[in-house]
């Protein structure tokens, strides 16, 4: 029933629209009025236009460098190139007592994609050929609706602390509240959200979802239940389509901070993952025998949970995370069956210079350990923010064991440096190396490639570091540089160049 109403979603956005179009208007007519001397006396924020109005926009500009892996002999296998992007975002907030409404309208340009980096065989070598396949061109760009829906208050109806949402919206499972404590918070952004739907700002182009979430949030625990469809987004700069061939139920029930124990959240969550889309799905199966999903569809269930816990002591603080879920369904004819575990441990000094983090984080995901038994056992990671948890996607959340020591410094309040120090290795060696990020499009590509690991499980390490630097809450730089060191999985499938590089710096301008 709930997806017969996402069917009518350009509908509902048509409806939001005019909704919206109305509130500005009726907010516009407010802001003509006289003003008595106390609301001319206050200071407004930066784009609030009135109390029932605010504007609020970003222009980000990243230039990006690739020396990926290189197969050999293929051809089209440049793995060396540069890439450089722009995106505008504008937005329209209007507020009343019972309904919010909001639009945002998006400008995505991708320049200097390289038309030489997709080898055959090999694939897209880097995320800048993985652009250049999805969009066909070397320079692409395009404009199209980000955000466009309403926000209902439904307190005024006797349901406090509840609230619905319906249209198209940035969708974060995992983050479902803020505690109000900027390194709790912090945490959960990094390590815990988007892990299974994501995508807001995974990669350039971002990912959005059509749909509706109702939420019911109190001061010692919050309810969400959603159900939704990504927008193409992602890879595709043609992010106004809707996939509609996906549909997606997500619950969670979230304790918050200290409601059960002091310093510490725990998280219940169910999610439906529902695909048919008209591609050819990706596993350990030779080619020829993998399934079309209009035929054959994807339907995996998902249960999982996470604890999250921080505390302060008298020189610092310890934080600790868990997190799993298991899998089960039908993976296009298979019977599905899959896991996957993170347990973090970190501890920060606050009286040493630069106020030193250290974290050591085991990740794992369940394999497939034989393509021809009727059962999938590969971890599946839906329509994740990918890049959050693989900085340098040359691997990603499926199939893998990642065992990494995480080192943060701050050597001023508004500089963070970040340094991370892989190992990586395959939980199965039966099955494949996966990357990619999800879906990008309705038909076509499923979203997730696979390398053979050669009957071997080391993947190589990875050695990445971060720098970001706040000027002011308007004005932000980054620079990322990572470097890979093949392991003998990469060594089977790149025998050209079997060390990579990336690096990749931006510049974000927000109000």
């Amino acid at each position: 029933m709930i997806f017969q109403i996402i069917n009518a979603y350009q509908k509902i956005l048509s409806v939001i629209g005019k909704l919206l179009r109305l509130l500005v208007f009726y907010s516009a007519s407010v802001a003509l009025l006289p003003s008595g001397n106390v609301l001319a006396e206050e200071t407004k924020a930066f784009g609030q236009i009135n109390k029932y109005l605010r504007i609020n926009g970003e222009l980000m500009g990243s230039y990006e460098l690739w020396d990926f892996f290189r197969p050999e002999p293929a051809i089209n296998n440049n793995s060396s190139y540069d890439l450089w992007v722009l995106r505008a975002r504008l937005g329209a907030l209007v507020a009343t007592p019972y309904v919010d409404g909001y639009v945002q309208g998006q400008y995505i340009g991708l320049y200097g994609l390289p038309d030489d980096a997709v080898a055959r065989p090999g694939g897209p070598l880097g995320l800048g050929a993985g652009y250049f396949l999805t969009n066909q061109s070397t320079n692409v760009g395009n404009v199209f609706l980000n955000q466009g829906y309403l926000h209902f208050k439904l307190g005024s109806l006797g349901l406090a602390g509840t609230f619905l949402k319906a249209g198209r919206f940035a969708y974060m499972e995992g983050l479902e509240y803020s505690s109000g404590i900027d390194k709790f918070d912090g945490l959960k952004q990094r390590r815990i959200a988007q892990r299974l739907i994501g995508g807001f700002n995974a990669v350039y182009v971002g990912r959005s979802f059509d749909g509706i979430s109702v939420v019911h949030d109190n001061p010692t625990f919050n309810w969400t239940a959603s159900g939704i469809r990504p927008t193409q987004g992602n890879l595709s700069v043609q992010g106004q389509k809707q996939i509609s061939d996906i549909n997606i139920l997500y619950t969670a029930f979230t304790s918050k901070k200290d409601a059960l124990l002091p310093g510490t959240e725990a998280r219940l969550f169910y999610i439906n993952y529902d695909d048919k889309r008209h591609t050819q799905v990706v596993d350990n199966r030779p080619l020829n025998v993998r399934p079309w999903l209009n035929d054959q569809r994807l339907n995996i269930h998902t249960l999982g949970a996470h604890f999250l816990s921080l505390h302060q002591l008298e020189s610092g603080s310890l934080d600790a995370l868990l997190w799993s879920a298991y899998q089960f369904g039908d993976w296009s004819g298979q019977k599905h069956a899959a896991w996957a575990i993170s347990a973090e441990l970190g501890y920060q000094w606050f009286k040493l210079p630069f106020k030193p983090w250290l974290r050591a984080i085991f990740y794992q995901s369940s394999g497939d350990n034989d393509p021809e038994d009727n059962q999938h056992q590969t971890f599946f990671s839906k329509v994740p923010s990918g890049r959050i948890f693989a900085k340098f996607p040359f691997y990603n959340l499926m199939n893998i064991q990642d065992l990494f020591l995480e080192i943060i410094a701050s050597p001023t309040p508004k500089t963070q440096v970040n340094i991370n120090l892989h190992q990586l290795s395959l939980t199965n060696s039966h099955d494949l190396l996966y990357r990619g990020l999800g879906a990008s499009l309705n038909s076509g590509e499923f979203g997730y490639s696979g390398k053979s690991s050669g009957g071997d499980r080391d993947v190589g390490q990875l050695l990445d570091i971060s720098f970001m630097h706040a000027f002011n809450k308007h004005l932000s730089l980054r620079f990322y540089y990572g470097h890979a060191f093949g392991g003998s999985v990469i060594k089977n499938n790149f025998q050209g160049k079997k060390n990579a590089n990336t690096f990749w710096a931006d510049v974000s301008l927000a109000f």
